[in-house]
C-alpha cells in the first residue's frame, strides 16, 4: 500500500467515524426522543416495569415522591440530580432527585414531588412538563413514588437553590450512562434477602441507593436501543476452611 492510499484510507476512516459519532450524537436529541409516542411508552414502561425490592412495613409506609428531571443542558439531554446538605439528618451528603416527604397539604405524590422541587432548586412547578408516574419504591425508610418532567432547558450554574437542602445541583447527560464504564451496581442484603442495585460513576458525583435505582428505570423505559447495563446478582465466595 503507497502512502497515498494509506492516507486516503486514514482520511475516509476518520470521516467514517466523525459521522458515526454525529449519529449517535443526534440520537439524544430533542427531536429524536421527545416525542409523544416515545413519552408514552417511556411511562408505560415504567409503570410496567417488576424491580425486586424491600416488603412494605410499617417502618417503611411514609409516603415521599421525587422529580425524575430530564432537562436541556448545554444542548444535552440530560438528568438533574442534587447533592443533599452535609447537615440535614437524613441522606445528608448524597445524591438524589428533588423530591421529599409528603405532607398534609399536598394532594398527591405529584403535588409533593413538584412542592419540593420548587422549594429545593427553585424551578417553578408551572415550568415541568409532568410526563406521567411510576410506581411505588420501597425504600429503608421510606416508600417513593417517581414522576417523570421535563424541564427544557437549564442553566444549571443560575439555579437558585436552597442551601438548608441542596449543597449543589448537577446534571449528567444522557449518553454517560451509555458508557458501560460508567456504570456499576452494588449488592447488600436486608432481612435475609439479597438484593442488586446500580451505581453510577465518572460524573460529578457518584450515583447509588434507590436514586440509581430509579435512574435505572428511567434509562431502561427511555432509551432502552442505547442504555443495555444489566443487573445480575453475584453470589458471595465462601472462603475454604
Amino acid at each position: 500500500m503507497n502512502k497515498c492510499t494509506r492516507i486516503l484510507n486514514c482520511s475516509v476512516s476518520n470521516m467514517v467515524g466523525v459521522k458515526l459519532l454525529s449519529a449517535k450524537s443526534n440520537v439524544f436529541s430533542p427531536e429524536a426522543l421527545l416525542t409523544e409516542d416515545t413519552i408514552d411508552r417511556t411511562i408505560k414502561k415504567i409503570k410496567d416495569m417488576k424491580v425486586a425490592q424491600r416488603p412494605l412495613t410499617d417502618e417503611n409506609s411514609k409516603r415521599a415522591a421525587v422529580l425524575i428531571p430530564l432537562c436541556l443542558v448545554k444542548d444535552e439531554l440530560s438528568l438533574l440530580y442534587t447533592l443533599r446538605n452535609a447537615d440535614l439528618k437524613r441522606h445528608k451528603g448524597q445524591v438524589s432527585f428533588p423530591g421529599g416527604m409528603a405532607d398534609s397539604t399536598d394532594d398527591s405524590l405529584r403535588t409533593t414531588a413538584l412542592r419540593e422541587t420548587e422549594e429545593e432548586i427553585g424551578v417553578n412547578r408551572k415550568d415541568v412538563t409532568v410526563w406521567g408516574e411510576g410506581n411505588i419504591y420501597v425504600g429503608k425508610e421510606f416508600s417513593v413514588m417517581p414522576v417523570v418532567g421535563y424541564l427544557g432547558k437549564i442553566e444549571v450554574e443560575k439555579m437558585k437553590v436552597n442551601p438548608d437542602e441542596v449543597a449543589e445541583v448537577f446534571a449528567v447527560p444522557l449518553k454517560h450512562f451509555t458508557d458501560p464504564a460508567n456504570c456499576k451496581h452494588t449488592q447488600f442484603r436486608f432481612k435475609g434477602s439479597c438484593y442488586v442495585i446500580p451505581a453510577y460513576v465518572n460524573a460529578k458525583h457518584r450515583i447509588w441507593g434507590i436514586t440509581a435505582l430509579l435512574t435505572h428505570v428511567f434509562l431502561t423505559a427511555f432509551i432502552p436501543d442505547y442504555y443495555r447495563h444489566k443487573i445480575y446478582l453475584i453470589k458471595p465466595i465462601k472462603a475454604a476452611l
